[in-house]
């Protein structure tokens, strides 16, 4: 009976995924490798924003470095990093029927491992499959991943992932580690929004290591809050990629949500609903399911010394080949703001917690560029204008949309002000980051309710009206609006209704009953945990020392 049952499973998720002819693989295309020169690689974000209009189009793309390390990442760890030991998770080598008795997840904790004892098992693993300690031929490994992955039933691989840490050397004679390529630097340089996040974040801001096996995997997902990533290999065998670029990423969600997903899995929210389930980063299926739905994908196979980097809101997945360690990091130049603020809506609705301000990183960005414009000569523009344009239309439109909502609110009637030192709040019904400005009752202090929400009552719970706080430096952040909108005549006009309308119709799906909203959040204990953690969804806003917000009444 039980090996019945075996061929069974087997033959349900061969009919799923259509597995028996694996000559698919071959009609993946490759993304496109770049070669800077070492003068180009100086530059590290003035590099990628050139290439970024071409590369995007393919949802990922390789460089490789002109230079090398002076010290293999084995080295590193064991030297310069003394006791390094890192814990691995356990992965199922097979498919998931996405059903809600059979859903795949990579919770199970291995062992604790030093660099070279895992090294060891590694190498255990791949000898014991192929015979060989010699690399194998990519296309070849990758075949095998899938066939495994399609047959498997009770197989297992152990990743080491999210480690926190870097393998990059803090040798002075290192010239890739002195390089701004380092990627424990990458997220803050000048050119990179992130450096304006006032914390540490593993993994966003600071690098993570992933020290793989033969078929440890990375499951489909996009990169928290649509952010770019940078991946680089540090040695061992190779890794295979896989992209989706973002004009393709709704399509690419609702092929998982009806030929992957089981309709008994995501009942509600569509699209939505699969979003937050791909965020969990289990679900791993093979990319001719998007073949199959004429969703673009296209293949990389990183070799050490490479680097990936992967573009907003691009999906993406893949396997290692034997054992390796790479290293990631998140960053994000100017354009990304626009596909910022569409995650920051998305999160909200999701009622998911933000990992970063995103509107706090908007508002010091686009004043540090109003700044500088006002020592700029008019003819002379910024150095890229795609930034410049992204960070400016951005910041017009959440500004309009504030000052539209302001005046809804404030129209009738007399404002008091006071002021108040708090730092960064998170909106109580949708976890959105209160940065502009936000509502709150002064009296019983409850919860901050963010400004996209529509407020039925404008009377807390205890009986007295909301206040409007808003930020200290309002004027000044409505001075920049104001010059931007007058000296760029690529602008669009519009009025600040038909901003907050635009804006509205992305947010309206945030809009709820306020009175049981609030009522259900002020019978909580408002504990939240605010501890970040990739694996197990994103955390709130730390509270920081900011500039005063001024309270004004209703």
């Amino acid at each position: 009976m039980a090996g019945k049952s075996s061929i069974t499973h087997i033959s349900q998720k061969l009919s799923k995924y259509d597995l028996a002819d694996l000559e698919w693989t071959n009609r993946i295309p490759e993304c496109p490798v770049y070669h800077p020169s070492e003068q180009e690689f100086e530059h590290p974000l003035v590099y990628l924003q050139k290439i970024a209009t071409e590369a995007s189009k393919y949802g990922i793309c390789k460089i490789v470095s002109p230079i090398s390390a002076s010290y293999p990442a084995g080295s590193v760890l064991m030297n310069e990093k003394r006791d390094f030991k890192f814990e691995t998770i356990v992965q199922p080598l097979r498919l998931s029927k996405w059903n809600e008795k059979d859903i795949i997840t990579f919770s199970m904790r291995g062992r604790k491992y030093t660099y070279h004892e895992f090294e060891a098992l590694a190498n255990k693993v791949f000898f014991s499959r192929f015979c060989s300690s010699e690399g194998l031929p990519s296309s070849y490994v990758e075949k095998e991943f899938w066939n495994e992955m399609a047959h498997g039933v009770k197989g297992t691989v152990e990743y080491g992932v999210n480690i926190e840490g870097s393998a990059f050397s803090c040798d002075p004679h290192d010239r890739l580690g002195t390089s701004k390529w380092n990627l424990q630097n990458f997220s803050r340089l000048l050119q990179s929004p992130l450096r304006l996040v006032d914390k540490e974040i593993p993994g966003i801001t600071d690098p993570m290591l992933y020290i793989g096996m033969l078929f440890s995997m990375f499951a489909w997902h996009v990169e928290d809050h649509y952010l770019y990533s940078i991946n680089y290999h540090h040695s061992g065998a190779n890794k295979t990629w896989y992209g989706v670029p973002s004009y393709a990423a709704s399509q690419f969600e609702k092929t998982v949500l009806h030929h992957v997903y089981s309709n008994k899995i995501i009942t509600k929210q569509g699209e939505d609903g699969a979003f937050k389930f791909l965020a969990h980063k289990t679900t791993m299926f093979p990319p001719n399911v998007l073949l199959q739905h004429d969703v673009a994908v296209y293949k990389a196979v990183q070799k050490p010394g490479e680097f990936v980097i992967t573009f907003p809101r691009a999906y993406h997945a893949g396997f290692s080949h034997g054992f390796n360690c790479g290293e990631a990091v998140n960053f994000a130049i100017g354009d990304w703001f626009p596909l910022g603020a569409a995650a920051s809506r998305r999160y909200a609705h999701l009622k998911m917690l933000s990992i970063i301000p995103y509107e706090e990183l908007l508002c010091k960005e686009a004043m540090l560029v109003y700044k500088s414009s006002k020592v700029r000569s008019s003819k002379n523009k910024p150095e890229d204008m795609a930034s410049y344009h992204a960070i400016v239309l951005s910041f017009l439109h959440l500004m309009q949309f504030y000052k539209a909502s302001l005046l809804r609110l404030n129209s009738p009637r007399k404002l008091s002000s006071s002021s108040n030192t708090l730092g960064s709040l998170i909106c109580s019904l949708c976890h959105k980051d209160c940065y502009v400005a936000y509502l709150q009752c002064k009296y019983c202090y409850s919860h901050p309710i963010c400004l996209f929400h529509d407020i039925a009552s404008q009377t807390c719970l205890c009986g007295r009206k909301y206040t409007i706080c808003k930020r200290n430096d309002m004027l000044a952040l409505e001075d920049a609006a104001k010059s931007f909108e007058q000296n760029n005549p690529w602008h669009e006009e519009k009025s600040p209704r038909g901003i907050a309308n635009s804006l509205g119709a992305a947010a309206s799906k945030l809009k709820t009953r306020v009175t049981d909203s609030i009522k259900d959040n002020v019978e909580k204990n408002n504990k939240t945990t605010m501890k970040h953690c990739r694996n197990n969804g994103p955390p709130s806003v730390k509270r920081n020392k900011r500039p005063r917000i001024t309270l004004t009444s209703i």
